[in-house]
């Protein structure tokens, strides 16, 4: 019996101390460390059920928590200046809506690319 405490005793001990340990040398995360919850939708044209969609997926972000998604970036061809007219208005209308062109997203990944 003495022998089966001392056992059990000295396994919780190293259990404990494996804890101790875990939880001081864990980092903690910083918020520059974490992912930006972020969405990249291509938007091909500006007919009136593309903007009912963008207005129906604004409903549903509306509502979700800020950690599932933050931001939706509406990329938009340079040659199509209805589509960027509804891209910008979608942007005026929902603060996380980003209105971008393909350039402008390819130069953006191009330079982060660069960078890192």
């Amino acid at each position: 019996m003495p022998g089966t405490v001392l056992v059990g005793t000295v396994l919780l001990l190293i259990v404990c101390a494996a804890l101790v340990i875990a939880l001081l040398s864990g980092k903690p995360e910083t918020p520059e460390e974490r992912l930006l919850p972020v969405a990249v939708l291509p938007v091909p044209d500006g007919n009136p059920s593309t903007r009912a969609f963008l207005e129906h997926l604004a409903s549903q972000v509306a509502w979700m928590d800020s950690n599932v998604l933050r931001c939706v970036l509406l990329v938009y061809p340079e040659q199509s200046p209805e589509i960027q007219a509804l891209c910008e208005e979608m942007e005026r209308e929902y603060a996380f809506y980003t209105a971008m062109s393909l350039q402008d997203v390819h130069e953006l990944l191009n330079a982060r690319m660069l960078s890192g």
